[in-house]
C-alpha cells in the first residue's frame, strides 16, 4: 500500500514545486482540470482551472502581488479564493474558486482531490 503524505485522504501528487514557482501549471487528475500556482513567498495553492467569470483557463494567467491573474478579463484570485475584479463588479457565471487542501512534500506539490463525479449516460 502506498504511503499517503500527511495521512490525508485522496492525496494526489500534482507536479514539481520548482515548476509552480516559475509559472502557474495546468494539471489534470481525478477527472478535474486544476491550476497549481505559488505566491512570491512560496505558498502553493490549487483551484479548478476555470475563471468563474469568462471560463478562461487560469493556468494561462500569471501571478502578480501574490494573486493569480486571469488573462481574459484581469480578475485576480488570492490563496483563499478571494476575488477582485476590475471596477469592483463581480458577476460570475460559475461558482467562485475554492482552494483545495494543498501541501508541499519533498520536491512535489500534493493536494487532496476528490474524483469528479461522472456524468450518467442517458
Amino acid at each position: 500500500m502506498a504511503r499517503i503524505p500527511g495521512g490525508r485522504e485522496n492525496a494526489v501528487r500534482l507536479c514539481d514545486v520548482a515548476a509552480v514557482r516559475e509559472r502557474p501549471q495546468r494539471v489534470v487528475t481525478q477527472g478535474r482540470a486544476l491550476v497549481v500556482w505559488a505566491t512570491q513567498d512560496g505558498r502553493v495553492c490549487v483551484f479548478d482551472d476555470r475563471c468563474p467569470h469568462g471560463n478562461a483557463r487560469l493556468s494561462t494567467g500569471y501571478v502578480q502581488y501574490d494573486r493569480l491573474v486571469c488573462p481574459l478579463h484581469m480578475w485576480t484570485f488570492g490563496v483563499r479564493g478571494d476575488v477582485d475584479a476590475p471596477g469592483g463588479r463581480i458577476e460570475a457565471a460559475n461558482p467562485m474558486p475554492r482552494p483545495y487542501d494543498t501541501w508541499v512534500e519533498g520536491d512535489g506539490v500534493w493536494a487532496s482531490v476528490h474524483p469528479a463525479m461522472e456524468k450518467s449516460a442517458r
